[in-house]
């Protein structure tokens, strides 16, 4: 009998749920989203599932992902206030053994030095289970908190992003492992010759280096990548170990599992090595009418005003002027913001012939839908055998009881049908996922650098 494919699976956290009206639930199980001991215990109960890892999304602006909505509408939400990804699973790497922890940081507000050093920072502390969400970011008011008066073209934000993921690959191959000989009785703390500049001169960055903290323990943090767009599944099929994307149908998840696994294995790469995980948003319910009951009191919490921003902000065209409760119009392809998110809900739309007001709701939803443990056990079932996904990453609606659920009763079905972990398979993140350790650059002289890079050893 062929043994089945066990699916990845990670947690994607969100203060009380990724409904944007989850807090206003009456039994919310807290008041503050900053919340530490809430969020420290969530994680425990995701890493007792066995969940490879906790995926922590961010945005360098108020507002609600990449949503542009007035003040007025994200007054209404819970989404304006949230942890810095780094500093959050520092914290949480001391009060876990297993699970893997991975933060959004953006290529396009950072610096690829200070990224380098907190990324192998979180990987030392954690031992061996951080992973670095690459992103270009999205949201349209990012660029004047940092000096910048119009945001990054689609095409600008990726050329930053290559060069950026390049140099920060590069510092982290500063130190090979054994640089660090610790030789007290000749008194040498590390010998110099395994310890390299990287010399960076390019059109976006330049980086002397080296990077001042040894080599993270997972040769390099696992790194995953959101984009699904053209230029998003290149760099994925180039650079990305995970890769996070939003499919609403099997056979485009089909389509673009099979598009990018090509394109790995043209760039040489073992496609085994690039494992995607499409989005799916969970309402658990002890059964499928108690998730739905469930998800229409949230849908019935929706208030217009945030609504129709939000979906404005989505689908990039205003809707207040059309029937709430007639059909979504058609709308233009809008580059300057994500192609591939606006795509997502137009198609949605049009696939379940929502009305204006039904994707409103939905959008609010964030993606996410209610199911018993053993429908959501059978979709899973189906993806995974129509191969269209190496796994998930799963979003809840809400924090009431869904991952405890999930945890309790989702993961021992999939346990059951052989299609989940049963323990850790290792103690690093990609120990887990079964990921090799990429080599060091310089150690080994196979990898080439950046064409404007000059690998040396540093002076």
């Amino acid at each position: 009998m062929t043994r089945k494919k066990e699916a990845i699976l990670l947690w994607m956290p969100a203060y009380l749920g990724f409904h944007s009206m989850a807090w206003r639930q009456e039994r919310a199980c807290r008041t503050n989203e900053m919340d530490f001991d809430i969020l420290r215990r969530q994680i425990q109960i995701a890493e007792r599932g066995k969940f490879h890892g906790a995926f922590f999304a961010d945005t360098v602006a108020v507002g609600v992902h990449s949503a542009d909505v007035s003040m007025d509408a994200l007054s209404r939400t819970a989404k304006a206030s949230a942890w810095e990804p780094v500093t959050l699973l520092s914290a949480l790497a001391a009060c876990t053994s297993r699970i893997g922890l991975l933060g959004t940081v953006t290529t396009s507000y950072a610096e690829p030095y200070n990224v380098a050093r907190m990324f192998a920072s979180l990987d030392h502390i954690s031992g061996g289970r951080a992973g670095w969400n690459v992103v270009t970011t999205s949201h349209p008011k990012s660029a004047k908190n940092f000096g910048l008066e119009a945001h990054y073209s689609h095409a600008d934000r990726y050329e930053r992003c290559e060069e950026f993921f390049n140099v920060v690959a590069g510092l982290w191959d500063s130190w090979e492992d054994d640089a660090f000989i610790r030789d007290k009785a000749s008194g040498r703390y590390f010998d110099p010759a395994k310890l390299h500049a990287l010399n960076h001169r390019g059109r976006y960055q330049a980086v002397a280096g080296p990077l001042n903290i040894a080599r993270p323990p997972q040769g390099h943090p696992v790194i995953a990548q959101a984009g699904s767009s053209v230029p998003g599944r290149a760099f994925a099929a180039r650079h990305a170990d995970l890769i996070y994307t939003m499919q609403a149908e099997i056979k485009h998840a089909k389509q673009f599992y099979d598009d990018v696994k090509g394109q790995a294995a043209e760039n040489g790469r073992d496609p085994d090595h690039v494992k995607i995980l499409p989005a799916i948003g969970l309402m658990v319910g002890r059964s499928r009418a108690h998730a739905e009951e469930k998800m229409a009191s949230l849908d019935e919490l929706v208030d217009p005003v945030f609504g129709l921003e939000v979906l404005a902000s989505y689908v990039r065209a205003d809707l207040s002027g059309y029937p709430l409760d007639g059909p979504v119009p058609e709308i233009p392809v809008d580059e300057s913001g994500s192609v591939t998110s606006q795509k997502y809900w137009l198609d949605l739309a049009k696939r379940d012939n929502l009305t204006i007001r039904q994707l409103m709701q939905v959008v609010s939803r964030l993606g996410t839908a209610p199911g018993s443990p053993v429908d959501i056990a059978d979709m899973i079932e189906e993806w995974m055998e129509a191969g269209a996904c190496d796994g998930f990453n799963i979003t809840l609606a809400s924090d009431e009881d869904s991952l405890e659920l999930f945890v309790d009763e989702v993961i021992p079905e999939l346990q059951r049908r052989g299609l989940f972990q049963t323990e850790y398979r290792g103690r690093t993140l990609r120990e887990n996922l079964g990921l090799p350790r990429p080599e060091n650059r310089f150690a080994t002289g196979r990898s080439s650098p950046s064409p404007q890079s000059e690998m040396a050893p540093a002076q």
